[in-house]
């Protein structure tokens, strides 16, 4: 499977593109945004560009509805009992007033302690969490490309520096120029074993700065079942693009 793009209204559309032996001419939009086009051998590469220019406002409608679809389910609210997901396992929130700020995981809970005049403003209380979630966020993201980087170090791939964002549609973006991979904010919520195969994906860009096969031969020298965790990753958590 190869990877192609449009060009629509000064964008690049990226779409990836199969010969089948089939009769029509295929087109996909998945939950995590990709654009995957099957197409008869007897068509040509220009014709299947065509079609995909063709559908566009299909395709742009289909993503659209899976970015709302994630958003809706990212939005907590952040009052008890409440879920909040990290590193894939689900825990009851408790808002605590206390003396001091700050934030306790304890069994199947996540305990926010916020000072007593605060406790019924809702953004000081998110605000807590996502300091709090942002330094766990950065420790974990560390690790796993510490630990990746080591095992690439032949490939004379150095360590990156790390950036976390709130990302809408990406779990994560390379920038080779800079040395530096960008990693989404709420990735820390999804198992970390997707979370791994985040970072290798990103790791593996400075090698390889696009999709090719060589890409995800690379990537598969690490990581066998990385397949698996893509597939849970896009699965699990709708809207966002992840190829």
């Amino acid at each position: 499977m190869n990877q192609d793009y449009i060009e629509y209204n000064g964008e690049k559309i990226y779409f990836y593109i199969q010969k089948k032996k089939i009769k029509n001419i295929n087109l996909k939009v998945s939950m995590d945004q990709t654009i995957t086009i099957s197409i008869p051998y007897r068509v040509s590469l220009k014709m299947a560009k065509e079609f995909v220019l063709s559908k566009i406002d299909w395709i742009k409608k289909q993503q659209k509805s899976y970015e709302k679809s994630y958003l809706k389910k990212d939005s907590n609210i952040f009052q008890d009992g409440e879920i909040f997901y990290l590193l894939g396992i689900p825990y009851k929130l408790k808002i605590i007033s206390d003396k001091n700020n700050f934030v306790n995981i304890d069994n199947n809970y996540i305990e926010i302690h916020v000072k007593g005049k605060y406790i019924e403003d809702k953004k000081y209380v998110k605000s807590i969490y996502e300091d709090y979630l942002k330094e766990y966020a950065k420790k974990i993201y560390m690790s796993l490309i510490i630990k990746y980087q080591k095992m690439m170090e032949k490939y004379k791939i150095e360590i990156p520096e790390l950036e976390i964002r709130k990302m809408k549609t990406r779990w994560g973006t390379c920038i080779p120029s800079k040395k530096k991979i960008i990693l989404n904010f709420s990735l820390i919520k999804s198992p970390i074993y997707c979370i791994e195969y985040v970072v290798l994906h990103e790791l593996a860009h400075f090698k390889y700065q696009n999709h090719s096969k060589n890409f995800y031969d690379f990537i598969n020298i690490f990581m066998p079942d990385w397949k698996e965790r893509k597939r849970t990753l896009n699965k699990e958590y709708a809207g966002i693009t992840y190829n």
